[in-house]
């Protein structure tokens, strides 16, 4: 269980609460929080190439029931949340949260809240593979009202491309491709 977990492994301990400090309330090590900042804030740096206008390309294969087709358009990304959140920017300006590094779990966390909602963990982490620098999140994903158990591997291949693939579970556990989204830099974005 989740409590006993916390205290198992050290992260909790009885001590002191902060409104009531005669009374006894699990709480958090300090030596354990101490370290947190410092893990989140390296690992969030492995994004940072991310920040600035991006133009994509999202290509959607054809289905017995539709036509291939590949929409365009930008989108901007930033630093959010006092650096603790990768964040797309709408047009006008609000910033969206997206990806995180969680440092309790030692996991990326990727969170759709609008039309679509989910929060797709990668507990691998970036890997290097020969297509480039890749990141696997999945988990289950509620798409315009449909639940899926998703799996999204984004590739970085340099400063100034990236992508993602979107793929969903098949009846049968295979994993069926959805569509790919392609990134390039907007050319009068500094790498």
């Amino acid at each position: 269980m989740l409590m006993e977990e916390l205290f198992s492994r050290g992260i909790m301990t009885m001590g002191p609460s902060k409104n009531d400090p005669a009374r006894h309330v699990g709480i958090f090590k300090s030596d354990y929080l101490a370290e947190l900042p410092a893990l989140r804030a390296a690992e969030m740096e492995k994004f940072c190439w991310i920040t600035g206008e991006w133009s994509y390309e999202n290509a959607v294969p054809a289905t017995r029931v539709s036509p291939a087709y590949t929409e365009v358009g930008t989108g901007r990304y930033a630093f959010c949340e006092s650096g603790n959140w990768i964040c797309t920017l709408a047009p006008n300006g609000r910033e969206i949260p997206l990806i995180t590094f969680d440092p309790f779990s030692r996991q990326w966390i990727y969170t759709l809240t609008n039309a679509a909602y989910g929060i797709l963990r990668s507990a691998d982490g970036w890997t290097t593979t020969p297509s480039g620098d890749q990141l696997i999140f999945s988990g289950l994903m509620t798409m315009l009202g449909i639940n899926c158990d998703w799996r999204m591997t984004w590739t970085r291949r340099s400063e100034n491309e990236f992508g993602f693939v979107n793929e969903e579970r098949a009846a049968d556990g295979s994993w069926a491709y959805i569509d790919e989204w392609r990134f390039r830099r907007n050319p009068t974005q500094p790498a």
